[in-house]
C-alpha cells in the first residue's frame, strides 16, 4: 500500500492511501479529490501534475513533459509520493 500526499489540489491537503494498482486520476476521484481532465489517453494534458517526491510507472503519452511533470491518467504509484497540482 502507497501514501499519497495530495498538496492544493481543488484547494485541498490531504492523505490517501492506495495500492498502485490504478492511475493517480482514478485513485483521486475514489477518495473525492477532483482533478480537471479530459481524455484519460495521454492526449490532452488536462491532469498534468508535478511530483514532488517518490517513483511512478508512467504509459507513454503524446504530451511532452517536462523535469517533475506527470500526467495522473497515465502514471500509477510505485512507492509513497508527493503530488502538487500544476495550477
Amino acid at each position: 500500500m502507497f501514501k499519497i500526499e495530495v498538496n492544493n489540489i481543488n484547494g485541498k491537503t490531504e492523505s490517501l492511501y492506495v495500492y498502485g494498482e490504478q492511475s493517480i486520476l482514478t485513485e483521486l476521484e475514489n477518495h473525492s479529490i477532483l482533478l480537471n481532465h479530459s481524455c484519460r489517453q495521454g492526449h490532452c494534458g488536462a491532469c498534468i501534475l508535478y511530483l514532488l517526491k517518490g517513483d511512478v510507472t508512467h504509459q507513454p503519452c503524446l504530451v511532452p513533459l517536462s523535469q517533475g511533470e506527470i500526467l495522473a491518467c497515465q502514471a500509477k504509484p510505485i512507492s509513497d509520493i508527493e503530488i502538487e497540482s500544476k495550477n
